[in-house]
């Protein structure tokens, strides 16, 4: 049993690093495999193999999905934000630095939660009822918020009404993976079309100590935005994101990439917590373990996140590194170039012609984002706004 179990946490690492390298190529998509192939699986190994395989792959896809928005800036929901203060780290010489931010700020996270497990459930029980019955009246809320943070409120307004009505009608279209032909417009092909106006190239990285100190501030504001929407019906990581931002500014550039860091990373593990309490799945990988099994070995899910994160942790390090070698022997233009078609070509494979139109619309608006210097969350609107529609009607 117990080699059982390690084998599956080693190859769900594996596939988590995989997960998250690639661009457009989710957990929820191997998990929805694993389910629909569960049953000539289980004729070698047991229910226990599955689980371990998929807790193994989320957590460690959490570690390793900054990676591509650092070094590429090839986003995903929960990374979406990090786009642009990874690079800006990465054109100042510290890229390997923005990565070890977003794995701290995955581990601290991690092991905060796991801490407070017993004081996080009882919270998940007494709140849950109240939360999930104002989601609507909190992202107005928050809406408000990010629209008059700053003094050019109209233009603030013209972007996040903007993202809205696109996130609207793209997620109550019919294509498949519809986040990820807009979030790359938003804040992935946006971000590297306008660096190609400067007369940039990446730098030579730093070598020297990591020197950061842990702001306790980042750290609980992305353990608290995503322990509420790993609890929260319709809400994730990339909503997780846009409420912790809209409270910690960008131009904190390192706390904020702390904080990202453990967004997506605790959104999983209290959704742990959640199928125990609530009976629930709040993401694609705790319902595909829903679909194999109505009996949840909790101890098993704890145990498999702790130890496929501390791999995780060395080995998202690691590939960092070669990530880095691999960019300083580019040219940074034809590798922003590279990038931008990559991206366009997953989008016609994963959405086809529609995705096309629609991340080329979603670019449009990000251009224009950056030309006018508004704060990039205002874009997250294209999820907050349909989420509180489908909660109103």
């Amino acid at each position: 049993m117990f080699l059982e179990i390690l084998l599956a946490i080693l190859l769900g690492v594996v596939a988590g690093c995989f997960t998250g390298l690639m661009p457009g190529i989710h957990t929820n998509l191997i998990a929805v495999m694993l389910v629909s192939s569960s049953g000539l699986i289980l004729e070698f190994f047991s229910i226990n193999f599955l689980v371990g395989f998929i807790i193994a792959m989320s957590i460690t896809h959490s570690f390793t999905n900054t990676i591509p928005s650092i070094y590429l800036g090839a986003p995903e929901p929960s990374t979406a934000l990090n786009v642009l203060p990874g690079h800006k780290l990465l054109m100042e010489g510290e890229g390997l630095n923005a990565v070890k931010l977003t794995l701290l700020g995955s581990m601290l996270g991690l092991l905060i939660c796991f801490i407070m497990y017993p004081v996080l459930k009882l919270f998940i029980r007494l709140s849950y009822n109240f939360l999930s019955s104002n989601i609507p009246i909190i992202m107005v809320v928050i809406g408000i918020f990010l629209i008059t943070r700053t003094s050019d409120w109209k233009t603030n307004a013209l972007i996040y009404v903007s993202s809205a009505i696109v996130g609207i009608l793209v997620l109550n279209s019919k294509i498949d993976n519809p986040l990820f032909p807009m979030l790359s417009g938003f804040f992935g092909i946006s971000t590297l079309a306008f660096s190609l106006t400067d007369d940039s190239k990446i730098p030579l990285q730093k070598k020297d100590g990591f020197g950061y100190i842990v702001s306790k501030t980042s750290l609980m504001l992305g353990a608290l935005s995503g322990f509420i929407t790993s609890i929260l019906p319709g809400l994730g990581s990339s909503t997780a994101a846009a409420i912790s931002s809209s409270i910690k500014k960008e131009d904190d550039t390192k706390n904020f990439l702390f904080m990202m860091g453990s967004i997506s990373t605790v959104n999983f593990f209290m959704s742990i917590a959640a199928l125990s309490i609530i009976d629930k799945g709040r993401n694609g990988s705790i319902v595909a373990i829903m679909n194999i099994t109505n009996e949840y070995n909790i101890a098993l899910m704890v145990s498999a996140s702790l130890i496929s994160a501390g791999i995780a942790i060395s080995t998202s390090r690691k590939i960092a590194e070669w990530f880095e070698v691999i960019a300083l022997k580019l040219d940074y233009k034809k590798l922003v170039v590279s990038v931008i078609m990559l991206i366009l070509v997953m989008t016609i494979i994963l959405t086809g012609i529609m995705g096309l139109i629609i991340v080329i619309c979603c670019s449009v608006i990000g251009l224009y984002s950056n030309y006018k210097g508004t704060p990039r969350n205002l874009m997250m609107a294209c999820i907050m706004v349909p989420v509180s529609l489908f909660f109103i009607f």
